[in-house]
């Protein structure tokens, strides 16, 4: 977790408000490719969750065209290298959940900020990620972006489905999410599949600037002792363009082909039963409060879920939850959303709070049962013991998972995909309560 003042600038600008990043790092050998297929299959496919199986289908969309990610790093690693002021621009304000995601993060890309940010720093030989939650709602936004790469000479990756594409937006690389269709439906699959594949891209970038001698600025959480000196000297705006001298090369896929194997680990660990058992009970106790008219307020302080629980510009939601933003105002932002008879479900890290925010104190002060989803500390005040229902998610610090023969060590988390997936996972389960289905 660092903070940015420019970040935090722009996001009071941005309806997403500000950033709390946490950066970290950490080690997960996985599987071999059989061998987490066959555990992937432990649970029989008539009993696996309709949302988890189309996850399954989306990493498969995303193995099969790991070739056109390695050519997309490929192509980016070399205007990096050739042009030392050259940078890595992922526009904010129109994308918040995918930028909020990949950018100052744990095991992520220093280089990496919004081009709004630096405007004057920009470049004819800069590289442009940009992504589609759905085509339906984001299709004028990403014409913009590309269209602004366009005139400025970047090069464009976009993330984002190949189905219901609009002919008009021309990009270099476009890395297919997979979707079926450009459509609202699948726009919440779209947002984890796009930040899967942005964390692949990542990856292989760094492998190809290591073909080339170089190798990228890695952030690292301030829960690792070092972090504080190693991201101080990575975020400064000189040493964003940091490129160190690669010791050792590393070839084509390996670093993404890790990366997917830690995933296969998450899609086994996300079905099994205790982690299926906590989302049931936690949509039981809250799809009582909503049936009894009780309010029912969602809240994370972790990157990619702080704005997705909001409200989507364009997109129905599926329950009476209420999203709210409660970084930099966790003292306020409960007292001022949640009343008597009401529930709070809150996304954290790793227990409640942050080293930046007592998020349990706020939430505890509300006299309100809650429902805590994050990673266990156990025998500490901010684990959630006293919540009405925990779900403990499965990923550990320090939050990379993918090995580098370089500081810090390792890149790309899992974490992200896996708070994505539970909260969908948990959102249908409520919908179907709320529909009269029972337990689906």
């Amino acid at each position: 977790m660092i903070r940015s003042s420019l970040r935090s600038s722009l996001a009071r600008l941005a309806l997403v408000s500000l950033l709390a990043s946490m950066l970290v790092a950490c080690a997960a050998a996985g599987p071999a490719p059989a061998q987490a297929q066959a555990q992937k299959q432990e649970t029989p496919p008539a009993q696996r969750p309709r949302l988890l199986a189309e996850f399954d289908r989306r990493v498969d969309v995303a193995r099969d065209q790991l070739a056109l990610v390695e050519k997309a790093a490929d192509a980016a690693a070399q205007r990096i290298v050739a042009h030392n002021d050259a940078l890595i621009n992922v526009p904010y304000a129109p994308q918040g959940t995918f930028a909020e995601e990949i950018l100052n993060r744990a095991g992520g890309l220093a280089q990496a900020l919004p081009p709004e940010e630096r405007a004057k720093a920009v470049t004819p030989n800069d590289v442009l990620l940009c992504s589609a939650r759905c085509w339906e709602a984001d299709g004028a936004k990403v014409r913009a972006m590309v269209e602004q790469g366009r005139k400025q000479g970047w090069l464009i990756v976009l993330f984002a489905s190949r189905a219901g594409m609009p002919e008009d937006v021309n990009v270099d690389f476009l890395i297919d999410n997979g979707a079926k269709a450009g459509g609202k439906d699948e726009a919440s699959m779209n947002a984890i599949t796009n930040i899967l594949n942005a964390w692949l891209w990542c990856c292989e970038y760094t492998s190809a600037l290591t073909r080339a001698g170089k190798y990228p600025g890695v952030l690292q959480s301030i829960l690792v002792p070092a972090s504080k000196e190693h991201n101080a000297a990575i975020q400064s705006p000189q040493g964003r363009y940091f490129l160190g001298k690669a010791e050792k090369s590393i070839g084509k896929g390996q670093l993404a082909k890790a990366y997917l194997a830690r995933v296969e680990k998450l899609q086994k660990s996300m079905a099994e039963p205790a982690m299926r058992e906590s989302i049931e009970k936690a949509a039981d106790v809250i799809g009582d409060r909503l049936k009894a008219d009780g309010k029912v307020v969602v809240a994370s302080c972790t990157h990619f879920l702080m704005g997705e629980v909001m409200a989507q510009p364009g997109i129905k939601s599926r329950t009476p939850m209420l999203g709210i933003q409660a970084v930099w105002q966790s003292k306020v932002a409960f007292k001022n959303n949640v009343g008597p008879g009401g529930l709070i479900l809150w996304f954290g890290y790793v227990g409640m709070s942050t080293p930046y925010e007592d998020y349990g104190g706020a939430i505890r002060a509300m006299g309100v049962p809650f429902v805590a989803c994050c990673v266990p500390e156990p025998g500490t005040a901010n684990d959630p013991a006293d919540a009405a229902v925990r779900i403990d998610l499965s990923w550990r610090p320090p939050d990379a998972e993918v090995e580098l023969p370089f500081p810090p060590g390792r890149m790309a988390p899992v974490s992200g995909i896996e708070q994505g997936l539970t909260y969908r996972l948990l959102e249908e389960a409520v919908a179907a309560r709320l529909a009269g289905a029972g337990k689906p």
